[in-house]
């Protein structure tokens, strides 16, 4: 039995990593927010798991999943081998801030071609990001699953993404 595009694409499996700054109880509160609206979609959440916050308001954020006896380098390498893992990757940024952690895994993301999309603006990011890669976790989460994501310089004209292009293309 065919299913028209519209059914079938919204049947296939996607995967998201969420990522933003988990260091005060608010931001982690949308990033709670964000992880709820991917998997009412019915996506898999690659990272984070959703558990709790050891200690908030210190620069590394651990959560009570994350192994106790690894050094927050070695948690930063899984998580990120987690984040890398999947289809696209969700930016949460309220107030457009996203903190130097999360700054780090974009530019990764960006060298490695990978989807990202943003809840807003980023303020503390020297990127060119168009409106088009900024929406609510919602819109994304319908709009893009079982279906091509685009990356951030793919297609743009303007100089930042040609060169950014040139960059990630060697």
């Amino acid at each position: 039995m065919n299913l028209p595009f519209e059914e079938a694409s919204s049947r296939m499996s996607a995967s998201v990593a969420i990522i933003g700054s988990f260091k005060t109880v608010e931001r982690y509160q949308a990033v709670l927010a964000s992880i709820e609206a991917f998997r009412a979609e019915g996506w898999t959440v690659t990272s984070p798991a959703g558990s709790a916050v050891l200690e908030a308001g210190i620069d590394f954020v651990r959560f009570e999943t994350d192994h106790p006896d690894m050094s927050d380098a070695e948690v930063q390498s899984v998580t990120l081998e987690r984040i890398m893992s999947a289809d696209i990757v969700y930016v949460t940024a309220p107030d457009g801030y996203i903190g130097r952690t999360t700054c780090y895994e974009i530019g990764r993301l960006i060298q490695a071609r990978r989807p990202v999309f943003f809840s807003m603006k980023p303020e503390d990011l020297p990127i060119l990001v168009a409106s088009r890669f900024i929406a609510e976790a919602s819109v994304v989460a319908r709009e893009y699953k079982g279906r091509h994501a685009p990356t951030l310089f793919e297609d743009g004209e303007d100089g930042s993404s040609v060169v950014e292009r040139r960059l990630t293309h060697g």
